[in-house]
């Protein structure tokens, strides 16, 4: 149905062109048919009369008119009573006059009523012509009252269908839009999680060779030392026992002078191949941080300002987690030079729900110490931008520097 009302919608002015056609030739043909009965009314009058003024010679009182009758009628028989009125041969020459005066009242009588009767005929038709005009009239009106009525609702369910298929397709659109944003915002977090990942990556192994050239430094420093705490006890066990054996021969101070050169050449070589170790150590981490810091201007170059602030920021952010671990944490007796990786899992609020030790921060007591302060720092420091939290977090604990 609903198609179907569709292609009359499509097609509307051929449909009216239709109905009119069908109007007009309904019009035509009910003005023929009333000029047909018109012409046979007529002529059926004219019959009536005839037989009106038959039958009324007879009668000479007045009869009800009787309804025109579109078929002829047969003639009417001879009416016997016609016979009584009329007045015999005796009466007709005595009264001649009345006689006369008899037939033309009676005459005229007839005329009247066949007047009367072609009258109410013809008003007849006239009525019954303008009841079938008015049907017809009305049954068109009622035809075109419907057909319009249907183009209309047609016309409105067309229009319901095509606001349907419209909000449908701004629905669907929308949808769309909306994946569309939601796919790029992902995408936009991906990007900026890997450059988060990757800062820390590039932090983690700046870190990692500063740490390594401090434990360096930290060796050849405590080798020193030691050197030089041997080399003065050695001079004063040397002292004491020139002080206690000043009466030893001569071949065992010479033989102890000789044993102390071979030790100082020794200390020397060692001394010298250990500083030349530290030195290539060094060059090779100058060129590595070199390396990483062409690396890293180049990546800001490439990434522009916002990535090397957000860099700047997340360093910032771990810097104060760092510092408030270390400004709860309490030193155990005899923990010095304390140095460890951190690894710390956190909620969005900053609170704290695991903490792991990537290695031994010196001992079971400075493990748990260090475990306690990062419990105690719980809530931890927000960063300044949602886009800088990082569910794990890994920092250095080193309070001593």
């Amino acid at each position: 149905m609903l198609d179907w009302l569709e292609r009359v919608g499509e097609h509307w002015r051929a449909v009216v062109a239709a109905v009119l056609v069908h109007v007009i030739l309904g019009g035509l043909l009910f003005f023929s048919l009333d000029f047909w009965h018109s012409d046979a009314s007529q002529g059926n009058q004219g019959q009536t009369i005839v037989d009106a003024s038959v039958l009324t010679g007879a009668a000479g009182s007045d009869a009800p008119t009787p309804k025109p009758d579109p078929t002829p009628k047969p003639a009417p028989e001879p009416d016997q009573n016609q016979n009584k009125l009329q007045p015999d041969d005796t009466q007709a020459d005595e009264d001649p006059a009345q006689a006369q005066e008899q037939a033309a009242r009676e005459k005229k009588a007839a005329r009247e009523k066949a007047e009367r009767q072609k009258a109410a005929e013809a008003k007849a038709a006239q009525q019954k012509a303008a009841q079938e005009k008015a049907a017809q009239q009305k049954a068109a009106q009622q035809k075109a009252a419907q057909q319009k009525a249907a183009q209309e609702k047609a016309a409105q369910q067309k229009a319901a269908q095509q606001k349907a298929a419209q909000e449908k397709a701004a629905q669907q659109k929308a949808a769309q839009q909306k994946a569309a944003q939601e796919k790029a915002a992902q995408e936009k977090a991906a990007q900026e999680k890997a450059v988060q990942e990757k800062a820390a990556q590039e932090k983690a192994a700046q870190e990692k060779a500063a740490q390594e050239k401090a434990a360096q430094e930290k060796a050849a420093q405590e080798k020193a030392a030691q050197e030089k705490a041997a080399q003065e006890k050695a001079a004063q066990e040397k002292a004491a026992q020139e002080k206690a054996a000043q009466e030893k021969a001569a071949q065992e101070k010479a033989a102890r002078e000789k044993a102390a050169k071979e030790k100082a050449a020794r200390e020397k070589a060692a001394r010298e191949k250990a500083a030349q170790e530290k030195a290539a150590k060094e060059k090779a981490a100058r060129e590595a941080a070199a390396r990483a810091d062409l690396q890293e201007a180049l990546e800001q170059e490439s990434a522009g300002r916002q990535k090397a602030a957000d860099r700047k920021a997340l360093a910032g952010y771990v810097q104060a987690i760092k510092d408030k671990v270390e400004g709860n944490w309490i030193r155990p007796p005899g923990a010095s030079n304390i140095s460890c990786q951190v690894h710390v899992t956190q909620l969005p609020g900053g609170q704290v729900t695991d903490v792991r030790l990537l290695g031994s921060c010196g001992g079971p007591a400075i493990d748990r110490s260090v475990r306690q302060a990062i419990y105690k720092s719980d809530p931890l420091p927000s960063p300044p931008s949602g886009n800088l939290f990082q569910s794990d977090i890994e920092f250095t604990f080193k309070p001593d520097q």
